[in-house]
């Protein structure tokens, strides 16, 4: 985008009009009104985007952060933080409802903005305060809990703050280091974070994540009764397992709280069973289907995580890496269950195949092949001594037999032969 440019001795007019915006927020600090409605209609109608960022060149502002910052006559020539003070200032007609409309929706547009370059005039002794407030209200659950932890958090593992401008911009936090704060659980916050993310996606609320940032003004939020709809308590609704329960339980016309609740407190559903024979029918018959069913999910998300990864764990522990050839199958075999990863016969045969295919791998493989049977030798000799030392050298002399004898000559010869073995390859 390429923007008009005058001589040095002429202002544009919409240099003119920043121009006067720079005096008004130098000369109106303590009663900022015609700051306030100079910034709105520079940003009503984009005024920013429509002068030149520098005196060499005829691009606009890559940011609405650096117009603030960029020296006059281009920029306002004042500091982030300074602007952000004086929206907090009310303008002295913000009685009337349709002027108060007219600055709130300035002011929510500006604080976007700069949030978009991560400048939110939002402290860490402020986020830290409000964490402490959300920590309070946590045991409840609501949608302002969710719409907080939306505003503060990143799921990703990048870091908290950038440097850009020689300013050190505020962005969102870590999940970890928002339950450090909370002293709660990262899962435990996710889990809001994901309500919410569920909740824009059905298109209960209108922001999604991405548009919120610490200390944004209040949204709409969705009825009370709706938060359970998108919200469980439990960790084990947003593991697979608990996606299948909680979709069984609504297939079944039960909330999947009391599903996932039976499935988390085997005492209590032990009970049941030993005091009615019908449940313990309906726990014989659901608990094949569960096996067979966790047995399905595991093997599954074997077949994927090879497939994506390229990568396999053998038997000893040792990570394979897979040549492309045999990535390719595994893909093949993951495409193959695409269309019926509920089918428990096609999951097993894929999975079934791929362990062949790492088989073959760490069998061509000399060193990998050598790490395999030395982790399965050391598993066979660890045993069998664990074994051979259960039994009490005290004791034995007072029950020996010629069986005995037998075996712990046939012992001592083997244990003899793998030493000589041994010795004639050193």
């Amino acid at each position: 985008m390429s923007v008009r440019v005058d001589s040095n001795s002429q202002l544009t007019p919409e240099q003119e009009r920043v121009y006067r915006l720079r005096n008004a927020a130098e000369r109106d600090g303590g009663t900022p009104g015609g700051f306030l409605e100079l910034l709105a209609a520079v940003v009503a109608d984009e005024t920013w985007r429509q002068i030149p960022s520098g005196v060499s060149s005829s691009e606009p502002f890559s940011s609405f952060a650096e117009f603030i910052e960029a020296k006059p006559p281009f920029g306002l020539g004042q500091r982030v933080e300074d602007v952000h003070v004086l929206l907090q200032m009310q303008h002295p007609h913000e009685a009337a409802a349709e002027f108060r409309s007219k600055m709130n929706a300035m002011r929510s547009e500006v604080r976007q903005l700069l949030a978009q370059d991560g400048v939110t005039g939002y402290s860490e002794q402020q986020r830290d305060r409000d964490i402490q407030a959300w920590a309070a209200l946590d045991k409840s659950g609501s949608w302002w809990l969710a719409f907080f932890v939306v505003c503060q958090v990143r799921p990703q593992s990048s870091g908290s703050t950038a440097q850009g401008g020689g300013r050190a911009t505020k962005a969102k936090i870590s999940a970890n280091e928002f339950a450090r704060r909370a002293g709660t659980s990262a899962d435990r916050v996710l889990r809001y974070y994901k309500a919410w993310e569920a909740a824009r996606s059905a298109g209960a609320v209108v922001h999604s994540a991405d548009q919120l940032f610490p200390g944004h003004e209040p949204v709409e939020l969705p009825p009370a009764e709706d938060w359970t709809l998108y919200y469980s308590s439990r960790r084990s609704a947003s593991t697979d397992r608990g996606a299948l329960i909680s979709a069984a339980a609504e297939a079944e016309g039960i909330r999947p709280t009391k599903a996932l609740e039976v499935a988390e407190n085997p005492t209590a559903l032990r009970a049941a069973i030993l005091a009615d024979p019908r449940t313990a029918d309906a726990a014989r018959t659901a608990l094949k289907a569960l096996t067979m069913e966790e047995r399905r999910s595991e093997h599954l998300e074997y077949v994927r995580a090879v497939a994506e990864e390229g990568k396999a764990q053998a038997a000893s522990g040792q990570l394979i890496e897979l040549p492309e050839q045999i990535r390719a199958q595994v893909s093949e075999q993951l495409a193959s269950v695409a269309d019926a990863p509920t089918d428990p016969d096609l999951v097993t045969s894929a999975y079934d195949l791929v362990q062949e295919l790492v088989k073959q791998v760490v069998e061509a493989d000399p060193e990998a092949h050598a790490t395999e049977q030395r982790a399965r030798f050391q598993t066979a000799l660890k045993a069998t001594r664990r074994s051979i030392a259960a039994i009490d050298p005290a004791s034995l002399p007072d029950v020996v037999d010629d069986g005995l004898r037998e075996e712990i000559g046939a012992l001592q010869k083997v244990v003899n032969d793998l030493v000589a073995s041994i010795a004639r390859h050193e």
